[in-house]
């Protein structure tokens, strides 16, 4: 993991840059956590923008093609919206890992999402603006006024009142200079990316009574990877039946020594996650039975990401609060997804369970970010240490922490506070609370 080499310096001549638009909230990142908090803002009556860079909703829902949902039993509100809207539109399969109860996980059609989403967003009265990057952003003391955006149009200014970090990187908090952390404490290694792959023309019927009898095909993988057949760097084959008959997804790639915020080493993780996609579907065909006539229909545009930078806020959550449950006044979200550390350096996953039953919770205090009165996080770069960050970067949660930091940024506006620490949270969580989350 490195900085792209640096051969010299340009000095860019000053230039006047258009303001394009003025708003309340002002969102960067439509990921889940970024929907959350647009829409939440947007229904609190703040006059809300989603900036996003790629051209659909859902971030790695759609342009990661994630498909499986980890279970979900103590997020509710606008996540299960989503959820109740893709099993509506037949995109949503409720007994996915074979559970019936409420936020037990499921599977969805990445397809169906992206047109749910569109609906979702854009009826809540959420202006959008796809194709376009943060650049920089307009800092004036301990507030930021703006941001600078990057589209085919050129560089261009949205102004707005509050900013939400929902980039997933945290981009935004970054470059408002906001100090953060990144990996694991002895040498800074963040978690393996994974390019996820869906494939078709599987026999259902035949393919799950592999993976009964062969739990996550364990058994057939690691002796493929005995025989030489194998490379990739981990232990299993995480698979999905999707909505759709015949078509099955896979979590299974790992890119290792790789850094998501790196030009090249993105790059070079695009390219060795689809020559491990070929080597798990030869693997597939070969060895599982169901799978013979199976293709690769779809590898994720983007790269899956499971951390890089952590932004620094007001308060670090820890290991210790997520297995020992510690309640918090302020909590804005819960979860029960357990510490979960794919090996950044190979083969192996770390697991921590809480207590079964209990959840923990994730206070509103680790979402505002250090030195800025008006800038709050809603991603998975929410400040956390490198163990807890493996618990709390479940796409249900994290939607759950933008419909919060959503709500929180438009009761700001609306109470004209200077800062997001002079929110009341009990007010905050009331607000929740009418909103059908679990807090």
């Amino acid at each position: 993991m490195s900085s792209t080499p640096v051969l010299g310096f340009y000095e860019e001549p000053a230039r006047t840059i258009p303001v394009i638009a003025e708003c309340d909230v002002l969102v960067v990142g439509a990921g889940p956590g970024g929907i959350g908090a647009a829409v939440s803002a947007a229904r609190n009556g703040a006059k809300t923008i989603l900036v996003e860079r790629f051209g659909s909703f859902g971030g790695t829902w759609t342009a990661g093609i994630l498909s499986a949902i980890m279970p979900f039993p103590h997020v509710r509100g606008l996540f299960k919206e989503v959820v109740d809207s893709w099993a509506a539109a037949g995109g949503w399969n409720d007994n996915g890992w074979g559970a019936k109860d409420y936020g037990a996980s499921g599977t969805y059609d990445s397809e169906t999402a992206k047109v749910t989403l569109d609906r979702f967003v854009v009826s809540s009265g959420v202006t959008p603006f796809f194709f376009a990057q943060v650049s920089a952003v307009i800092r004036e003391g301990s507030r930021v006024k703006g941001v600078i955006i990057e589209s085919k149009e050129g560089r261009q200014v949205i102004l707005a009142k509050m900013i939400v970090d929902s980039s997933g990187d945290g981009d935004v908090s970054v470059l408002a200079g906001v100090p953060s952390d990144k990996g694991r404490d002895e040498d800074g290694a963040v978690q393996p990316m994974t390019m996820i792959f869906k494939m078709t023309g599987v026999d259902d019927e035949r393919a799950m009574a592999s993976k009964k009898a062969d739990r996550d095909f364990t058994k057939a993988w690691q002796a493929a990877k005995a025989r030489g057949e194998v490379t990739v760097p981990r232990e299993d084959v995480l698979s999905s039946r999707q909505p759709r008959a015949g078509e099955w997804n896979f979590n299974t790639t790992r890119i290792i020594n790789k850094d998501g915020t790196k030009l090249r080493d993105v790059t070079d993780a695009m390219i060795e996650g689809r020559r491990q996609v070929a080597e798990v579907a030869a693997f597939l065909r070969k060895n599982i039975p169901g799978f013979e006539n199976a293709v690769v229909s779809e590898t994720a545009p983007h790269i899956g990401v499971r951390e890089t930078r952590r932004i620094r806020c007001d308060y670090t959550v820890t290991a210790k609060d997520i297995v020992e449950v510690v309640p918090f006044e302020d909590c804005i979200a819960r979860g029960d997804w357990f510490i979960d550390i794919h090996s950044p350096t190979g083969e192996g996953t770390v697991r921590i369970h809480p207590p079964a039953g209990k959840w923990y919770e994730i206070p509103f205090r680790c979402t505002r970010a250090q030195g800025v009165d008006n800038l709050l996080v809603a991603s998975r770069c929410i400040d956390s240490t490198h163990e807890a960050h493996a618990a709390i970067r479940i796409t249900p949660q994290v939607m759950a922490i933008g419909e919060g930091v959503g709500a929180a940024a438009a009761l700001c506006v609306k109470l004209g506070l200077k800062s997001t620490r002079d929110l009341d949270v009990k007010l905050l969580r009331e607000t929740l609370r009418k909103q059908g989350a679990m807090v």
